[in-house]
């Protein structure tokens, strides 16, 4: 806990907190504001939610400096809602991540892990990883099949991968031409494991990546 640039201790930080508070109440915490980033935790979310009752004219504000609104903004051009993807790589023959270190970062990266490594046992069961990629990851380092690209080349190999799989009209593929064979090859994997395969686009990739 630091104050004015000099650190304090948190005993020091809840008399302060107390003091200005009460001053709000009578307003109901009119001139209160609370600004966090972005929070997925329930029990967190419920603190929030109680503070905010005692409080009811008091505000809350979420803000990332690197937030994911692609995937949110993207789960809402697929699907009409803001919505959650929940990755079962347990169940995945098949993984395309699209600028995407699924298995070493973000949300639920341990899991991810620990079931796509439940799959890497040699044998007809074995899962398969292709990884486009504009910076080398842990992920890529485990991929069966890597293409290195510009960062602004992943949109170009989603849209020429969804044309060949027939799943959207030809859409802006220039940077991807030069891959055709590549993109060929991925898609016909995919498509032969329909309902068996699993694409993930990294939090940092557009909206229309996300969809």
């Amino acid at each position: 806990v630091t104050s004015a640039g000099e650190i304090r201790t948190w005993e020091s930080f809840v008399a302060a907190l107390d003091a200005a508070l009460a001053a709000e109440r009578g307003k109901g915490g009119a001139g209160f504001r609370i600004l966090t980033e972005t929070i997925s935790s329930p029990t967190l979310v419920g603190q929030m939610r109680a503070l905010l009752a005692a409080f009811p004219q008091a505000r809350w504000h979420q803000w990332d400096p690197a937030a994911s609104d692609g995937a949110r903004l993207g789960s809402k051009m697929a699907f009409g809602a803001d919505v959650d993807a929940v990755y079962r790589f347990a169940d995945a023959d098949v993984v395309l991540a699209l600028d995407a270190d699924v298995l070493a970062s973000g949300r639920d990266h341990v899991r991810h892990l620990r079931d796509f490594a439940a799959r890497r046992k040699p044998g007809a069961d074995m899962n398969r990883l292709y990884a486009v990629e504009s910076t080398p990851t842990p992920t890529g380092a485990r991929a069966d099949h890597r293409l290195a690209v510009p960062a602004a080349a992943v949109e170009a190999i989603a849209w020429a991968l969804a044309a060949e799989l027939r799943a959207v009209p030809r859409g802006p593929q220039g940077a991807a031409a030069s891959h055709a064979e590549w993109v060929k090859a991925v898609a016909k994997d995919l498509d032969s494991h329909r309902g068996r395969c699993l694409v993930v686009a990294g939090e940092h990739q557009p909206p229309v990546v996300h969809a």
